[in-house]
């Protein structure tokens, strides 16, 4: 159980924040974990799921680039719940298993990678990892991803560690029977 009680029904929303749950789930259909938590905060709830929105739904990135970002951003900064919910998916989208593996344990990505995949493992573990960006792998990323993509693959990763945050200080569990996030 989380160390706060997911806000999942509109009645526990603080009073004056149902406008924004009703956003949320105009958008969702329902509330997910993470929203779950920062209903605590309705608008930012609502904002953070605009975001997501623009930024998953409305990437110029494929869904398959976007999902393998999400990956490496919770291995970088040891999200169980973000990686439990988007392993799966990235290899669902086409992410090969060998560079879902090699992202999990830490280790190189394999040769097979296409540039494209080794770049955004490379930028989101410059970015989020080491917490800084090499010039030359910036203008890599930049030349095959244009300037909105290098921009929008920047804020995606910002986006889920916003979202690790509030997941990591919840103590959010991971269901079991999801893929599991490796021990460092």
């Amino acid at each position: 159980m989380p160390r706060m009680t997911p806000i999942t029904k509109r009645e526990q929303v603080p009073a004056g924040g149902e406008d924004a749950f009703d956003r949320v789930i105009a958008s969702r259909g329902s509330i997910n974990a993470p929203q779950s938590m920062l209903m605590y905060v309705p608008e930012v709830s609502a904002l953070a799921t605009a975001m997501n929105d623009a930024l998953r739904f409305g990437s110029s990135m494929s869904d398959a680039d976007v999902e393998l970002a999400i990956c490496v951003a919770a291995r970088e900064f040891d999200i169980a719940y973000v990686w439990s919910s988007h392993a799966k998916r990235a290899v669902d989208l086409g992410v090969p298993q060998a560079i879902i593996d090699a992202v999990a344990a830490g280790s190189d990505i394999p040769s097979s990678a296409t540039t494209r995949e080794s770049l955004i493992v490379r930028y989101a573990r410059e970015l989020v990892g080491r917490h800084q960006m090499d010039d030359a792998l910036f203008a890599d990323t930049r030349t095959e991803l244009g300037d909105r993509g290098v921009i929008e693959l920047a804020a995606l990763l910002g986006y889920y560690l916003m979202i690790g945050c509030a997941l990591i200080a919840t103590d959010y569990p991971v269901s079991p029977t999801a893929p599991q996030l490796p021990a460092r």
